[in-house]
């Protein structure tokens, strides 16, 4: 598959320094490539990059993603992600620009917004916001 953009459907897939448009298979594997678009059970990244990973359990291990989706857990090793939804984190030495998560392990994790500070953050805008719409009144 390598050199061409491609939508793979298939109980397992694995992707040894490739890409694929669209990934949708139970087992998905990729090592050293790419895909768009994930939807599976278990999705496991190495040294590559996703736009989004849609899955039961993702884990990624020096790579990046855009968005990870995890209906279970997600792992984080030495990765970085602009979005992580989970039931689960499991982070070491990564990077995260919105976690949102029920339960976070591990170390040398680095989150840009949190869900409480995203919630903090909404709370000084919306009261920003109430004040100068009071000082236009004036």
């Amino acid at each position: 598959m390598a050199h061409e953009e491609h939508d793979v459907e298939a109980p397992a897939v694995t992707i040894r320094q490739g890409i694929a448009r669209r990934v949708t298979a139970q087992d998905v594997a990729i090592r050293q490539g790419g895909a768009l678009q994930i939807t599976g059970g278990t999705v496991r990244l190495s040294q590559g990059g996703i736009g989004i990973a849609m899955a039961e359990k993702a884990t990624l291990e020096q790579a990046a993603a855009q968005a990870v989706l995890a209906r279970d857990t997600a792992v984080l090793d030495q990765a970085a992600a602009g979005v992580v939804l989970a039931r689960q984190a499991q982070v070491r030495q990564s990077a995260i620009g919105i976690l949102v998560a029920n339960e976070v392990k591990g170390d040398g994790l680095r989150v840009l917004i949190s869900v409480r500070s995203a919630f903090a953050f909404g709370a000084g805008l919306g009261f920003a916001a109430a004040l100068l719409r009071l000082l236009r009144r004036r």
